[in-house]
């Protein structure tokens, strides 16, 4: 007979497999891996990218650590056309319209399609579109699809890692939309071990795509995410859970630490002044972030600010990618540096970034100190991210930017990324302006204007911001990650009991 106590069953294993990225921070930087650890999962941690100083952490805590064949399975991802064009429909295929896919597979055939392209070419992308538009209105198309590629096309490396770990579970933080989610998914059916996805993001239902693999479970962290699993991805409502978000916990918790005069000063920022928070965007994505930085630190200088505030640049993590031990944007990072240096009004706050491969491994205490700098901000302006929803769970009033200005301060290529209506008309976005508790503001006099009446009263648009807190950020508020991990050893369990049963 077999017993569910962890004390008295067989010891589970679980393989969580790691896509270069977030997905390092929220599987192994919150109460997940904890959690699991404390019920007595053997944990084997699958990784994209090497990171020496990373894996020695999880070896500390009796993690194993193993690393994804990336070149031979880059190779192998770019030896079928085929499997790429199989691979190019489903990134733009949801079930039914979704207003990202579209945007999204505009920008791709644009790239694809240049002037001189010949007339094979666009034929092909032509016979690509209307599968896509077929497969749009067919679950028969989109499954079929799925079906073929999960079974022709799997890498032999991921077959051997699960051979090798034999675990009861494999866990994922997609459903295999991120490289190279899909074959270790794949491989882990064929092997006929169950698969359990943690969504990684809130945008991630409607802007990666149609499933690579098949997962058993699902864990969401809204009703509404839920819901978008159901419609947009052909996930059974019954194999979905929602579990929350995980490295949002400590926003519930006390901080008997945190004091906001020592806090600001280790920012040097001036406790006795009021702080603008710009959270920055990726700069793949948006290339006018020191724009803002500039804008309001004119308008402080200009009297049309009050002179009582402070300018704090968050600078995203993706500004540090590296590629051949050299930083990409190491020009953007210059600029914000000299804009603090020209500008008394402005002050950085740059990420801990613990490892050069990946952009996410951040240290422990930054994780804690975004906690402790939205409880100590007064307007928070961002580009359409999940700030938005972070602030409106400190009621920190909220300035959300749809403009790009024409002067570009630094050089760069602009790509057809560089749309920000593409940004507004996301599906996960529009879901978050229709709750009215983030003002959207579509020149830089709006921004400005906008700020300076949050300043003058904070209380605007604070039912707005309820309804976002509550709507997208409160399911298991505080224990999202004890919830998540207690679920994922029950799957495991419960597969493994079965076996021995």
């Amino acid at each position: 007979m077999a017993h569910n106590d962890p004390a008295n069953s067989v010891q589970k294993r679980l393989l969580l497999a790691v896509h270069q990225g977030f997905s390092t921070r929220y599987l192994l930087q919150t109460d997940i891996l904890t959690t699991l650890q404390t019920l007595g999962a053997n944990i084997t941690v699958l990784m994209q990218s090497e990171s020496e100083p990373l894996r020695r952490r999880l070896e500390d805590t009796g993690v194993t650590v193993d690393s994804i064949p990336v070149d031979e399975t880059a190779t192998f991802m770019s030896s079928s056309k085929m499997q790429s064009a199989l691979r190019f429909i489903r990134h733009y295929v949801h079930a039914g319209f979704v207003q990202t896919s579209e945007d999204h597979y505009q920008i791709a055939v644009r790239n694809a399609l240049s002037s001189n392209a010949g007339i094979k070419t666009k034929l092909y992308y032509r016979f690509l579109r209307l599968i896509i538009l077929v497969a749009r209105r067919s679950k028969m198309l989109r499954t079929t699809i799925l079906n073929f590629e999960a079974n022709r096309f799997l890498a032999n490396g991921f077959t051997e890692a699960i051979k090798k770990h034999s675990p009861d579970l494999v866990v994922t933080t997609s459903l295999g939309t991120f490289n190279y989610d899909q074959f270790v998914m794949r491989a882990a059916k064929r092997a006929g071990i169950p698969v359990s996805t943690v969504v990684l993001s809130w945008d991630n239902t409607t802007s990666l795509g149609y499933p690579g693999g098949h997962a058993d479970h699902v864990i969401a962290w809204t009703a509404a995410m839920k819901k978008e699993l159901v419609e947009f991805n052909d996930v059974s409502a019954e194999k979905i859970d929602v579990g929350g978000i995980a490295h949002w916990d400590i926003y519930y918790r006390d901080d008997p630490g945190f004091d906001r005069t020592a806090f600001k000063r280790s920012l040097n920022l001036n406790p006795e002044k009021r702080t603008i928070l710009v959270a920055t965007k990726s700069p793949a994505a948006y290339a006018y972030n020191p724009n803002l930085a500039k804008i309001l630190a004119e308008a402080i200088q200009n009297g049309i600010l009050p002179d009582d505030c402070e300018i704090l640049i968050r600078i995203h993590p993706l500004h540090y990618r590296f590629k051949n031990g050299q930083a990409v944007y190491q020009p953007l990072l210059d600029l914000y540096r000299q804009l603090a240096q020209d500008y008394s009004e402005i002050v950085l706050n740059e990420p801990n970034i613990q490892t050069a491969s990946l952009d996410y491994d951040m240290a422990e205490e930054e994780v804690v100190g975004i906690s402790r700098l939205l409880r100590c901000t007064d307007v928070l302006v961002n580009i359409f991210s999940t700030m938005n929803i972070e602030g409106a769970i400190f009621d920190v009033p909220l300035v959300n930017v749809s403009f790009e200005e024409e002067e570009l301060l630094y050089d760069t290529k602009l790509t057809g990324r560089f749309d920000i209506m593409i940004d507004w008309r996301a599906t996960h976005n529009q879901r978050l302006i229709a709750l009215d508790g983030c003002r959207t503001v579509w020149n830089s006099k709006e921004l400005v204007q906008t700020v300076a009446e949050y300043l003058e009263n904070p209380s605007l648009d604070r039912e707005g911001r309820k309804r976002i807190a509550t709507q997208e950020g409160s399911c298991h508020a505080g224990c999202a990650g004890n919830y998540i991990g207690k679920r994922l050893f029950q799957l495991a369990s419960t597969d493994a009991d079965r076996h021995i049963n």
